[in-house]
Order: structure tokens, then C-alpha cells, then sequence
């Protein structure tokens, strides 16, 4: 099954809104956040449940209404490769696949490259 750009997208807005209400909870509660970073509960809600996007000055404001850093809740190149893996693995398979056939064919000449 082939994966749009549009479900790589909503895999980064899920594990941004996880993010989110790890930080959240314990602190303050989706009505407070909301109010402080004015929003509403149920964007708060939605954020967290990875059903609305999120402008990059909203998420400055959680970060700073949480009192965490930016990096907490914005997935880092690891996190985005296991959210991306399908996507990486395919392209892992098909560098694989390529090299194999070129070793087959003696290289990416069949082996009739003279050496100098």
C-alpha cells in the first residue's frame, strides 16, 4: 500500500499532538493551556489527538506555557524515521535491490570495464 505525503503528515501531527499532552498532563489542564495560549479546549483537543495541524508560532507559545523546550514536543530526525520507516524501508530495499543486480552483472558495466 502506497503512503501519501498527506499520511507521512498526519503521523508527524499525531506524534506532535502525543507530545503535547505528555507535557500537558500534570502540569495544567487542556482548558488552562488553551486559555494561555489562546486557543480553545477542543483545538487543544484536537492538537493532541493529532487531528489539527499546528502553526509553528502556536507550538512556540505551548512549548513556552508548558515551561519546556521546543525540541520536547517536536519529533527529532529519529522519532520522524520511525514515524517515516515504511517510506525509508522501501527505499532501503530498492538501494539494496540495485546493488545486488549490479554485483550480479559483474558491476554497473557487466564486468567490461577494462582496468587501467
Amino acid at each position: 500500500m502506497r503512503h501519501t505525503r498527506q499520511e507521512g503528515n498526519r503521523r508527524f501531527y499525531a506524534e506532535v499532538g502525543q507530545r503535547v499532552a505528555k507535557a500537558r498532563k500534570g502540569r495544567v489542564t487542556q482548558q488552562v493551556l488553551a486559555r494561555k495560549a489562546g486557543l480553545t479546549r477542543t483545538s487543544i483537543v484536537n492538537i493532541e489527538k493529532g487531528r489539527q495541524q499546528i502553526l509553528l508560532h502556536t507550538i512556540v507559545v505551548i512549548a513556552k506555557v508548558l515551561k519546556v523546550p521546543l525540541q520536547e514536543l517536536v519529533p527529532d530526525s529519529d522519532s520522524l524515521e520511525l514515524i517515516l520507516h515504511d517510506k525509508l524501508q522501501k527505499g532501503l530495499d530498492w538501494v539494496r535491490s540495485s546493488t545486488e543486480m549490479g554485483s550480479k552483472n559483474g558491476g554497473e558495466d557487466g564486468g567490461t570495464k577494462k582496468a587501467n
